[in-house]
């Protein structure tokens, strides 16, 4: 992880950021829709967001089943509060909101006529390529891998399909695919980069909190002491930017044909989210 995080490093130093960061974030603003309407627009997606947090803390103990650190067995646990958000789910949930909070701000100020500050748009842009990539890769996760292996031990699945729980494996990804469809930003590939370090530094927090927190992992392959754990980790950290660099390649779709681009990213989306927990014919327990 250490020589992947230091390429990285090696890979970004080669590499105009500003104008990077720029070129998109001016985009961003450069609509065909009307600004107004998609000012509201970030603004719903990032009230939603926010409501969703205030669940997770409001709606009382959660569901969690994790790996104990010490014991290396599984324990079902009750997580409340600020305990919750150890889940990659939770920080796909956040990564969303950042985006549209920092979109929305940027919105509002280009229809004042004030200039948007960098640090503005340096996050805009960030958190889009950080938030495509988690929230495709948790809703594709969710939906083929987890709600699968619930149905097929029979445990129930209801817990997931709570309010917030909604927000972090469906609707994240809707909002975005929208967004793509409203705003086509013009996206840069080099962004990718930054989806993998945020892939890392999610595993480098896991295993901080695993060792010196609250003593479990909350996925049992992230567990460093398991044969191919650490290679399983860096994958999942570069699926992060391949999920990335598939908007990548639907934004140059969309700035040649909209209506192209629409029906992949709905047809993308539909195979990855799951707003109920109906069994399907080959996941039934019978």
């Amino acid at each position: 992880m250490g020589v992947v995080a230091g390429l990285l490093v090696w890979l970004s130093l080669g590499l105009d950021w500003s104008n990077i960061i720029h070129t998109s974030a001016e985009s961003f603003n450069d609509s065909w829709a009307n600004p107004t309407v998609v000012l509201l627009w970030r603004i719903a997606c990032a009230g939603i967001g926010i409501g969703a947090v205030v669940s997770m803390f409001r709606i009382g103990a959660g569901t969690m089943q994790v790996l104990m650190h010490e014991e290396r067995a599984m324990k079902m646990l009750a997580p409340v509060g600020r305990e919750k958000f150890v889940t990659f789910s939770s920080w796909t949930l956040i990564s969303n909101i950042l985006y549209f909070s920092s979109a929305g701000a940027a919105s509002l100020l280009a229809i004042i006529g004030v200039e948007v500050p960098l640090w503005i748009e340096t996050l805009q842009t960030i958190m889009f390529a950080i938030a495509c990539g988690t929230a495709f890769l948790t809703a594709a996760v969710v939906r083929h891998v987890i709600l699968p292996e619930l149905f097929q031990s029979d445990r129930s699945s209801d817990f997931i399909f709570k309010y917030h729980e909604q927000m972090m494996h469906n609707f994240s990804a809707i909002f975005l695919a929208v967004e793509m469809v409203l705003v086509v930003p013009t996206l840069r590939p080099e962004l990718s980069l930054v989806c993998v370090g945020m892939g890392l530094f999610y595993v480098f927090f896991a295993y901080v909190n695993a060792y010196h927190g609250s003593g479990f992992y909350v996925y049992s392959f992230i567990d460093p002491r398991r044969r191919y754990a650490p290679f399983v980790m860096m994958a999942l950290a570069v699926a992060l930017a391949v999920f990335y660099v598939c908007m990548y390649v639907v934004s140059l779709i969309a700035a040649a044909n909209l209506l192209v681009a629409a029906l992949i990213l709905t047809a993308w989306v539909s195979l990855i989210v799951q707003f109920s927990p109906t069994r399907e014919p080959d996941q039934s327990s019978s």
